[in-house]
């Protein structure tokens, strides 16, 4: 139970991904999809257009669900579509000094799968459900436990 405790209480800096796979928003979905399956990743963070902008984010989700299978009246060609046409906006983001059970309840509450996190208005890296599930991943099992 210590080692789930300290889990909860540690702060998302120490959990998330910093090696952030960004994108313009003005290129195409077809690029997005390239650069998702290059670098092997399940989101990229979409970038502000200018210093007034918020992030935003492109999921395999969105992709799916707004592209390839958006329903039987909506056509939408990845060649043309651009990134900032089916992404998620405002991207919901968390502090890197957060613990680890805030950002949990944060996307519980919200009903996603991950987190930007942002130091001030920079991009610091991304949280998601599989870095902390990484982290529990990690603990000794229950026949492991000393007691």
């Amino acid at each position: 139970m210590e080692a789930l405790k300290k889990i909860r209480n540690t702060p998302v800096s120490e959990l998330m991904q910093r090696d952030v796979v960004t994108i313009d928003g003005s290129q195409t979905v077809a690029q997005a999809i390239q650069l998702i399956k290059a670098r092997q990743v399940a989101s990229l963070v979409v970038l502000p257009r200018n210093e007034d902008d918020v992030y935003g984010i492109l999921t395999v989700r969105d992709i799916l669900g707004k592209v390839i299978d958006p329903g039987e009246n909506i056509y939408r060609d990845i060649w043309n579509t651009q990134v900032h046409d089916i992404m998620t906006k405002p991207v919901y983001s968390i502090d890197p000094t957060m613990r680890v059970k805030y950002a949990l309840r944060m996307m519980n509450r919200l009903g996603v799968r991950r987190l930007v996190v942002l130091r001030g208005n920079e991009l610091a890296g991304i949280i998601s459900e599989i870095e902390i599930f990484r982290a529990v991943e990690g603990l000794p099992a229950v026949g492991q436990v000393a007691l």
